[in-house]
């Protein structure tokens, strides 16, 4: 599967938790320990090697966290296939909060249909954690989703979460297709079972008379 189509990818979160180190990180390689805090929202396009004959083309939207911005959030969920909520390891209630991001994906997209992530990032200062990790991969199995450890500044992680993102696209797109080609098949039978039917009656009328 290789062909123009991007499918968008959007990163959710508290404020200063780290989205944009992420995404810079994974789409330009690059990391600052003075980022900048997003405002409103920005967009980096990235190809993923799904393997050695696949490429998926992504999108990925970065919106801002803080509280006077999480209004227009929900304007930048449409059309999305999949969902990055990140938190910060040393921060609590970032992860406290990850539950009110789920609820909002939920007023905009059926999570049940989207590939939903939950990365728990700067895992680089493991001594200052404050969340479990077993509690937090607990949670993101509860609702659906799959859980990352990620550092943007030791560039931890964030290849593994682009490469499942890669590779559920591919996965959901064949299925699609497979199902695609199912009907196609199906409406084909009908449409000849209906010819057919048509045929017989045709000649039974004309054996009548």
């Amino acid at each position: 599967m290789s062909n123009d189509t991007k499918y968008k990818v959007v990163i959710i979160g508290e404020g200063r938790v780290g989205k944009t180190s992420l995404l810079v990180r994974y789409c330009k390689g690059e990391y600052s320990d003075k980022q900048e805090s997003t405002i409103n929202a920005f967009c980096l396009q990235k190809q993923i090697q799904v393997n050695e004959t696949d490429k998926v083309n992504i999108a990925i939207w970065d919106t801002a966290g803080q509280e006077k911005y999480k209004a227009l959030a929900p304007m930048f969920y449409q059309e999305a296939v999949c969902a990055i909520i990140v938190y910060d390891i040393t921060f609590k209630e970032s992860f406290d909060k990850v539950k009110m991001w789920v609820t909002e994906l939920t007023k905009t997209l059926d999570t049940s249909q989207i590939i939903l992530c939950i990365a728990g990032n700067k895992c680089d200062l493991e001594k200052d954690r404050q969340i479990d990790k077993y509690f937090a991969e607990s949670y993101a199995y509860q609702v659906g989703a799959c859980h990352f450890m990620t550092s943007a500044k030791n560039n931890k992680g964030i290849n593994e979460l682009f490469q499942y993102i890669g590779s559920e696209i591919l996965k959901r797109n064949c299925i699609k297709g497979k199902k695609k080609k199912e009907r196609l098949v199906i409406n084909n039978q009908s449409f000849h079972e209906a010819n057919r039917k048509k045929e017989e009656e045709r000649d039974q009328g004309k054996s009548c008379c």
